[in-house]
């Protein structure tokens, strides 16, 4: 099987080459790598050098800014590998991420996608963005495809966007829902009957920088809100609306005692808001592209 790398970047050229260098060191049989570079200026010095070394095929694919998922979205559609694994540019992949992931398809030809382990790069930065669960595990529910998949470190089958459709543009960094592109991809996949699997040794270090209270309250609520949408987008699922539930009684106990939770009920409603926002706009887009087709 061929292996296709996609990451997206977006102006932070002094870690993005600590990425892809590391992806370099760690190409295993055919690896591409694609670059999607959303910053104005574009990568340069070092990191193009290093994009130039990373594999023996390596594109770098420039776009305007539209968010973490419509860059992954371009790299999946540029992409020719059978397997198409995504990462983040602040993220430090292990020497044997691409032979791992290979490996863990080769021995479970069941498996669509693969999720991997997310440790700290900088022993400086808070325990936020990581998935440090330390065994294998076969994902059968919402929940635990919530606790140890991430959008940082995955791996998916060609076939699966062939199934399920690419990532929601409307989730994501970069997007005013801020997180949730990964759960959302994940969970149509699941819905479908296609098999996730969490393997530890798939393994990355994450540099996200974030080392003080405010960086993590930022990124917390990023994730709020990530879930706000993803609950409106599926609340029809049984198990997503158990799961919604659960989460609004547990923190409507909580504020009781402490008022700050409501602020995690505000977010969860920004997001649903927006995912609803993006719903109606999607629709009327698609009403205007039959008009104008029809004209």
């Amino acid at each position: 099987m061929t292996t296709s790398v996609v990451v997206a970047t977006l102006g932070r050229s002094a870690i993005f080459e600590r990425c892809l260098s590391a992806i370099a060191s760690g190409a295993y049989g055919a690896t591409e790598v694609v670059v999607v570079d959303q910053s104005s200026e574009g990568i340069g010095g070092a990191a193009a050098s290093a994009l130039a070394a990373s594999a023996t095929r390596a594109r770098h694919v420039r776009t305007a800014p539209a968010g973490v998922s419509a860059a992954r979205n371009l790299g999946a559609r540029e992409a020719t590998g059978d397997l198409l694994a995504f990462t983040d540019d602040d993220c430090v992949p292990e020497r044997d991420w691409i032979r791992n992931i290979l490996v863990a398809f080769d021995t479970h030809p069941d498996i669509a996608v693969v999720g991997g382990r997310v440790d700290l790069a900088d022993a400086a930065d808070l325990p936020v963005s990581i998935r440090t669960h330390a065994e294998v595990e076969s994902i059968g529910d919402l929940q635990q495809m919530m606790n140890w998949m991430s959008g940082c470190n995955m791996a998916f089958r060609r076939e699966v966007f062939e199934r399920v459709g690419l990532f929601d543009p409307a989730f994501g960094k970069g997007r005013p829902i801020g997180s949730g592109e990964d759960i959302d991809l994940l969970y149509r996949a699941w819905k479908a009957g296609l098999r996730l699997l969490y393997q530890p040794d798939v393994r990355i270090r994450h540099a996200h920088g974030r080392a003080t209270a405010e960086a993590r309250e930022s990124v917390n609520r990023d994730y709020v809100k990530g879930r706000g949408a993803f609950y409106c987008k599926f609340i029809s699922d049984a198990q997503v609306a158990r799961l919604a539930y659960w989460e609004i009684a547990k923190t409507l106990r909580l504020a009781m005692r402490s008022p700050r939770e409501l602020a995690t009920l505000r977010d969860l409603a920004d997001g649903a808001a927006r995912q609803v926002l993006s719903g109606v706009l999607g629709l009327l887009a698609q009403r205007r592209h039959l008009l104008e087709e029809h004209v």
